[in-house]
């Protein structure tokens, strides 16, 4: 069979399997994306505001978990699932994943939310494996089709992505349900999977009919010894980490980035104008901005457009020369984020960041699927997901306790209160008309049982009464250090009608004097570094595997 060349003749090499798999990843990843787009800004708003009410610090050790476990049990599951059949493990993981939604909307917390994202995180490290290795045997049997399956793989997963961007307003807003009704919806998106999976058939590997009878404890072990016995499959791990140490920072660090600094209302109204929508140009006039998940969903929606030209172009050359390159370009891309959070430049990196991302990404499927020996491609698949979970773990520890300290706004606005302005003539009394407002019911109780958990009193009554005898800056300081999340920067405003620069104190004046005075941006440096060191030490891979080859060829 001669091998597809033409962009229409390798996307008619595929069989129905293929296409099947395709739509279950559409499902799927709509349904994760429906949730993951919006989690990053949902878990550090206030209780007050309908969010969870964590820390940056305690969302990245939330998020260093959930990528340990997403990303690390395909290492172990795609044993499984060339074991136990494809279909079984994904019928498994849709029962997982939903349950995980289901635990999320509820959640009040820290443990709670560690919890729902666990069985979530679970139930994605089991799907991935039985889907992924059933495309990859679906491929094998289109030749020459390589680039362009996996390429239409990654793009399912961001047209999934793309619609996903959607959901929150649509179920959150519209319906009017709130935030638990996004992590409900995303649980009956991901149960409908049920239904195409009725028509899924497991296929036949390499070793025919043989019957597998290794136990469970065999595959964990055999995977542990494949992995650390191969020093080309442990190199390609290790070095790539580095570019996936800054990868999802682009959606677990930027949300808050843009949500915290980016002023889109001004967009708002352009696009208004441009379509004649009257509803957008009185929002945009009036400061209202454009919800981040959409914003930065502009990846999604250029991989969705794009990604089958860049599979098609990125098979002309070598898997990992075309790695290299969008490693190079994806990481250079976060330095946009840091001198400034402009809307357009803020846009203009993550077109950068996802023009780096199609080049790279799909292409530690197809490296891993071509290292793979017969009847172990679900494996190796599992294997791809080591990178990405190590660059994630350690990239969402650094990015939350970083973030926490350096760049959110909540926090910079604490220290400015607690600095020159607790001395301002008008600050003590913001400071006491707040009090006064709390204790006579102008703040609500989530406020004050926010404020209490911050002083560690047992009652708001207990928590306000510590701020007696105090006054002047004391007393500013004191409030600005434990003041619901959701109070503080109405409470600066109030405080410093005229800002330290001599502007009039707006949001949008306060939000600029915050960013120029604090640098928030700096925060993404680490991430573009060690992109860089990571990109350098896949040149130096790619040479020292191509001796290898040489070496091999002459030995034959």
């Amino acid at each position: 069979m001669s091998s597809p060349s033409s962009l229409g003749a390798q996307l008619r090499a595929f069989d129905y399997v293929f296409w099947l798999c395709i739509f279950m990843e559409l499902m799927e990843r709509m349904a994760y994306y429906g949730v993951r787009l919006v989690v990053p800004v949902f878990v550090v708003l206030a209780p007050s505001e309908g969010g969870a009410g964590l820390t940056h610090t305690e969302k990245g050790t939330m998020l260093a978990c959930w990528a340990a476990t997403q990303s690390w049990l395909p290492t172990f599951a795609g044993g499984f699932a060339d074991r136990f059949g494809y279909k079984r493990t994904i019928a498994v993981s849709v029962v997982f994943k939903a349950v995980g939604y289901a635990v999320m909307a509820m959640a009040t917390g820290f443990w709670s939310m560690l919890l729902g994202t666990q069985l979530l995180a679970t139930g994605t490290g089991i799907f991935k494996p039985g889907i992924q290795g059933t495309l990859a045997h679906s491929i094998a049997r289109s030749k020459g089709s390589a680039s362009m399956g996996w390429g239409l793989f990654y793009q399912s997963v961001n047209v999934g992505a793309a619609v996903a961007a959607f959901i929150p307003a649509f179920a959150r807003d519209t319906m009017g349900w709130g935030w638990h009704g996004v992590f409900a919806t995303c649980s009956l998106l991901v149960l409908s999977n049920l239904l195409p999976l009725s028509f899924y058939t497991d296929p036949t590997d390499e070793r025919g009919a043989e019957v597998d009878t290794r136990g469970p404890l065999v595959l964990v072990r055999e995977s542990i010894v494949e992995l650390f016995t191969s020093p080309v499959l442990l190199g390609f791990i290790f070095i790539s980490a580095g570019f996936w140490f800054g990868f999802h920072q682009l959606f677990d660090m930027l949300p808050n980035y843009v949500d915290d600094w980016t002023d889109s209302s001004g967009l708002l109204a352009s696009l208004g104008q441009l379509v004649g929508n009257e509803a957008w140009i009185a929002e945009g006039a009036q400061g209202v901005n454009i919800p981040q998940e959409r914003l930065i969903n502009i990846n999604a929606f250029l991989i969705m457009g794009t990604m089958f030209l860049f599979a098609w172009l990125s098979s002309r050359v070598s898997t990992l020369t075309s790695t290299i390159l969008g490693m190079g370009i994806a990481s250079l891309s976060l330095i946009a984020f840091v001198y400034t959070a402009n809307v357009y430049v803020v846009l203009a990196g993550v077109a950068a960041f996802t023009v780096g991302e199609m080049l790279a990404s799909p292409k530690k499927m197809e490296y891993l699927a071509s290292l793979a020996p017969p009847g172990k491609r679900a494996l190796y698949l599992g294997y791809a997901n080591m990178p990405d979970g190590i660059g994630w773990v350690l990239g969402s520890l650094v990015a939350g306790a970083s973030y926490e300290e350096r760049a959110d706004k909540i926090n910079l606005c604490r220290k400015l209160l607690a600095g020159p302005v607790a001395s301002e003539p008008g600050a003590a009394d913001a400071a006491a008309a707040w009090l006064a407002r709390a204790r006579s019911g102008g703040v609500s109780d989530a406020a004050l049982t926010e404020l209490a958990r911050s002083i560690d009193a047992p009652t708001a009554e207990q928590a306000l009464a510590t701020f007696a005898g105090l006054n002047g800056p004391a007393l500013v300081s004191r409030l600005a250090e434990h003041l619901p999340r959701g109070e503080v920067l109405d409470f600066a405003l109030a405080a410093m009608p005229t800002l330290p620069n001599g502007e009039v104190a707006t949001a949008t004046s306060l939000r600029a004097l915050l960013y120029a005075t604090y640098q928030p941006g700096e925060v993404w440096w680490t991430f573009v570094a060690i992109g860089v060191v990571s990109t350098i030490g896949m040149i130096g891979y790619d040479r020292w595997v191509r001796g290898r080859a040489v070496e091999a060829r002459k030995a034959a």
